[in-house]
């Protein structure tokens, strides 16, 4: 019966866009598990994986923001008051989002990482529009 599973994996990957690494025959400990079975892990590994690097990029903002706040409470005119609001607004979002991802449930993941992404790119947008020297 293994020689006809090891195709059929092989052709359910090759549909998925699955990369020809992942491909390759399953190890003698997994030869008794289902094809089906492999998704949850390649999910939960996912998930892990995005919500990483969720936080290392809320880590590398929190340095910027740190460094931004305290250049602006220097020098701080009318337009570098409301451009802090700005940043300090979509900053905010991004925390409510990122702490959403960490405690989403699998129903609620797939809406909790769009938020992420979404509200991680505003806050993007808006560091460059104020810091546009800021890579």
């Amino acid at each position: 019966m293994r020689p006809f599973i090891v195709p059929i994996a092989i052709a359910m990957l090759t549909l998925a866009g699955a990369s020809p690494a992942a491909a390759q025959s399953k190890p003698a400990s997994d030869q008794g598990t289902s094809v089906g079975m492999a998704a949850p892990r390649d999910a939960a590994a996912e998930r892990n994986s995005f919500t990483q690097q969720a936080q290392d990029e809320v880590r590398v903002w929190e340095r910027k923001l740190n460094d931004f706040d305290a250049k602006a409470k220097v020098k701080a005119t009318d337009v570098e008051t409301r451009a802090s609001k700005d940043v300090d607004d979509a900053w905010a979002q991004t925390k409510t989002a990122f702490a959403r991802l960490e405690t989403a449930g699998e129903k609620d993941w797939d809406s909790a990482k769009t938020s992420f992404k979404s509200a991680s790119d505003k806050l993007a947008v808006t560091w460059k529009r104020v810091n546009p020297a800021d890579k």
